[in-house]
């Protein structure tokens, strides 16, 4: 094996460098399909958008392995049921990913557990909607937050006892492995399963930062603003032949 590094600068190379040294340590494997035997669990819990996700699956692809990502239906910032988001989950799906819901409990303030278990049963059949198959796995959003880690009868959660602990568990969450060195963690899989997860939007060809993210994609937010309200003539009279992010630069809105 390659020499042991000591950080991931969070780009696609690295990516793909680590991902392939951990593929030479254990099989690679979506959360639904580990048969119990020793392996690396890879996750990407997708908390902002799906294209960024799309791309890792197209990596992931192109390296030879499958993985689990799993996606909400209460996103904030993106919907799974517009067209293009659609059809790039069931691109994913189709290529042998895994699609999970990634549920976030909190937005159901005071419910009881019955409760919470209709509204798992309701976003996985969005999800199922989409993709023409059956939801099997569940992530929590933020369960640290709450210190809730409710689990679902008939359905694999990726935060259950066997799979979840600090030992065998490293997340990229805020873009901080929390003190673990993944190159030395992932040589834990030479003696037991593995649960790794990675957040889509950590991720990028030029190792960006937060800022250097969340501006691409405003950017990219203002251009699709653009395309849709062209057809307005009063955004047109008003907008011109500018770009809305040129327009909005210097301006400051309440």
């Amino acid at each position: 094996m390659e020499e042991i590094k000591h950080t991931l600068r969070f780009t696609y190379a690295d990516f793909e460098d680590f991902v392939k040294y951990a593929m030479d340590i254990a099989p690679i494997c979506a959360l639904a399909n580990w048969d119990g035997k020793r392996s690396i669990i890879m996750r990407h819990d997708v908390d902002f958008d799906i294209p960024s996700a799309y791309k890792l699956a197209k990596m992931e692809k192109k390296i030879g392995i499958q993985s689990t990502f799993f996606i909400m239906t209460t996103n904030r910032y993106y919907n799974p049921l517009f067209p293009a988001n659609s059809d790039l989950l069931r691109s994913m799906s189709n290529d042998g990913f895994e699609i999970g819901l990634h549920f976030d409990p909190s937005i159901y303030e005071n419910a009881s557990h019955q409760e919470l278990e209709n509204k798992v049963k309701l976003e996985c059949s969005i999800l199922e909607s989409i993709i023409g198959k059956p939801i099997r796995s569940i992530s929590l959003h933020n369960p640290s937050l709450s210190g809730q880690y409710p689990m679902f009868e008939g359905y694999i959660n990726a935060y259950s006892n066997e799979i979840f602990s600090d030992d065998n568990y490293m997340s990229d969450s805020c873009m901080d492995f929390r003190g673990k060195n993944p190159y030395e963690f992932v040589k834990k899989a030479k003696d037991s399963t593995l649960q790794i997860v990675f957040h889509p939007m950590h991720w990028s060809e030029e190792g960006l930062d937060y800022i250097g993210f969340f501006t691409k994609f405003i950017n990219n937010l203002t251009d699709n603003i653009d395309e849709t309200f062209r057809a307005n003539r009063t955004y047109k009279k008003i907008i011109g032949e500018d770009r809305l992010k040129d327009k909005i630069r210097g301006e400051e809105y309440d």
